[in-house]
């Protein structure tokens, strides 16, 4: 039996990287030279990953930019997950678009992969189980999500479940070796998930121990807690520099900020328009990071995994009781999606506007009916005991919370106050992260395993019906759904070397495009003293800066110029000031120097007109030396 789950395993694992080569397509044709999506946070993860594979140990978290402000590595994600596994890769090549587009590629083989073993090991079908991998693997939110390597990196979520299902079944040690690594690798792979992701294998275990009665096994919960504590003394490690930069003066992420980024409820009736199928119909609200839609296949596959568990629930009950129970939850239900979107329901006899109200109202309500009935209660216990009810509450649970401190319809607030502001007050870490709507990933897990399940509940219904005296195969209608899912997910050929030339500072050239070998200059600046500081100028614009760090690369001095997910007070002021050089000249120098830079690379061809001239005699008005002149770019040494 292992030895045919092995094989299973090696045939998905191959068929989700030849789909990936596909839906990724030009990646695979360019894999060293091409960005995916564009010269942004892309470009920024790339350093990252550079970085990591060559500064890992002391030292790593004070990064060369933004000098001389410590912890830099910390403004971003610190991707370690990422670097070790492509480490041995760029000391051979020193190829760091290689090895982001091998991380990048890898992790839509993982996602696949980790679905298709979790929904084998809670016994759905192989073929079931490899559209549901095909589902998370492909999902639409992750097109939207393409310069985000952090967010993409969602695959060892499903593996940590699969380790603790394992261990459940068997009580076996290397079942929670592995949930503990992939723990581990998840936490260490994106801070969001770090803490989104937690919540949800509390919620899982917390499932498991009740189904199974364990929560009076010593052993296991003794087991359960090692684990806890081992993948806890492994990531505080990685958490102390950002608590140290939370001390430095690094402010939380305002309310207004966290709301900026939440979902909209319309965020899951909207694609992101790089999608082939529907990217230019279903975008009922598109904003930054609120592309939820799932996709119609999955939705309702996934629905009817979420009925499969009502199911023989109630067996001691008339059937009439059950349909006037069901048909009174699916009022319920209905009133509230239709407040959620912003709907007013208008009866004649009734009219309803409040969703905080409704929710009251339909909470006692179900409170009532339980206390009242016990046939009500078992048949909830058994729903919820069921797979069906796990990853349904997982799917409801990160749904909401996508929607952040509170619950809004196209902008419009429909609920003053959700579950995601507890967390934010009271859950050390959660007023760090600004983008709730980035729990959409957790969504998309419990959709695909509920899809998965939905889809074989179809199956097996389907094993005994005939259609013109010809037997209806199961796998036909798996294959289909499969075909219709990977349709919808399609976007190639999906954006790359993106370069944008909408620049927010006045006076600046658009950039070229992107040289992997680095210009000459970068050569010279190489040959300086370890001990330089460059600042490159222009400086504070984004798509500059992101540009400079990509190249340092090559020479890895420190600069003062940076970009990340945060930046340092002073480097604004400067920014600020060096916009005012010509008006005031000896503000601009005073600020500059207070950056101790060493030298200074001033790019004239960046900038438009004069500019660019202008700039390099304010700094020889002030004692700077041209050393090194590289087409238009002149390297000046700075007066001590």
């Amino acid at each position: 039996m292992r030895s045919n789950r092995g094989r299973e395993a090696a045939a998905a694992a191959g068929l989700f990287a030849v789909l990936t080569l596909v839906f990724t397509w030009p990646v695979a044709a360019r894999i060293a030279s091409v960005v995916p999506s564009d010269f942004g946070d892309s470009l920024l993860n790339t350093w990252i990953l550079a970085w990591d594979a060559t500064h890992f140990g002391r030292g790593w978290w004070n990064a060369n930019i933004f000098y001389p402000n410590p912890l830099a590595l910390g403004y971003s994600e610190h991707l370690a997950a990422q670097a070790l596994s492509i480490a041995p890769i760029y000391w051979l090549t020193g190829n760091a678009v290689l090895c982001y587009n091998l991380v990048f590629l890898g992790t839509f083989v993982l996602s696949g992969l980790g679905v298709f073993l979790l929904a084998r090991a809670f016994g759905v079908s192989a073929p079931a189980a490899f559209v549901a991998g095909l589902a998370y693997a492909f999902t639409p939110y992750r097109i939207s999500s393409l310069p985000h390597i952090q967010v993409l990196s969602s695959a060892w979520m499903p593996f940590v479940l699969f380790g603790f299902r394992r261990y459940f079944e068997g009580r076996r040690t290397r079942a929670l070796v592995l949930a503990a690594a992939a723990w581990t690798l998840q936490n260490l792979s994106c801070g969001y998930y770090l803490l989104f992701f937690a919540p949800v294998v509390a919620i899982y275990i917390a499932w498991e121990l009740t189904v199974r009665g364990c929560w009076r096994s010593g052993r296991v919960i003794g087991a359960l807690a090692l684990v806890a504590f081992v993948v806890g003394t492994l990531t505080l490690p990685f958490l102390l520099p950002y608590l140290e930069l939370r001390q430095l003066g690094f402010l939380p992420r305002s309310l207004a900020e966290t709301k900026k980024y939440s979902a909209d409820v319309y965020g899951y009736l909207t694609i992101d328009p790089n999608l082939r199928l529907w990217g230019s119909v279903i975008h009922a609200w598109p904003r930054a990071e609120g592309a939820l839609f799932s996709g119609f296949t999955v939705t309702v596959l996934a629905a009817l995994g979420s009925l499969a568990g009502f199911r023989g629930a109630w067996p001691g009950a008339s059937a009439p009781a059950r349909r006037a129970l069901l048909a009174a939850a699916a009022a319920g239900e209905a009133v509230i999606i239709a407040l959620l979107l912003g709907f007013t329901i208008r009866l004649p006899f009734l009219r309803i506007t409040s969703l905080s109200r409704t929710l009251v109202m339909v909470s006692a309500s179900a409170a009532g009916v339980l206390a009242l009935s016990r046939d009500a209660r078992d048949y909830l216990r058994t729903w919820a005991s069921s797979v069906s009810g796990l990853f349904a509450l997982i799917t409801l649970f990160a749904a909401v919370m996508s929607f952040g401190p509170e619950i809004r319809a196209m902008d419009r607030r429909v609920l003053d106050t959700s579950l995601y502001a507890l967390f934010y007050a009271y859950v050390p870490g959660f007023d760090g992260l600004r983008v709730p709507a980035r729990f959409g990933m957790i969504v998309m897990l419990g959709l695909s395993m509920l899809a998965g399940i939905g889809l074989q509940w179809l199956a097996d219904r389907l094993r005994s019906t005939y259609i013109l005296d010809v037997a209806v195969r199961p796998s036909w209608l798996i294959g289909i759904c499969g075909m219709l899912v990977a349709v919808e997910s399609f976007a190639a050929p999906i954006p790359v070397d993106g370069n944008s030339a909408g620049y927010a500072r006045q006076g600046l050239a658009p950039l070229p495009t992107l040289q992997l070998t680095a210009p000459p200059v970068y050569t010279f600046l190489a040959s300086l003293p370890t001990d330089s500081v460059i600042a490159e100028l222009p400086l504070g614009e984004p798509a500059f800066d992101v540009r400079y760090m990509f190249y340092s690369t090559r020479h890895w001095r420190r600069l003062v110029n940076g970009y990340s997910g945060g930046a340092p007070p002073s480097y604004e002021s400067l920014d600020m000031a060096l916009q005012e050089f010509r008006t005031r000249p000896e503000r601009a120098w005073e600020v500059l120097t207070a950056a101790r830079p060493s030298h200074a690379v001033v790019h004239e061809a960046y900038y438009e007109g004069r500019l660019g001239a202008d700039v390099c005699e304010w700094l020889r008005s002030h004692g700077a030396r041209e050393v090194g002149l590289y087409g238009r770019d002149r390297v000046f040494r700075l007066p001590d």
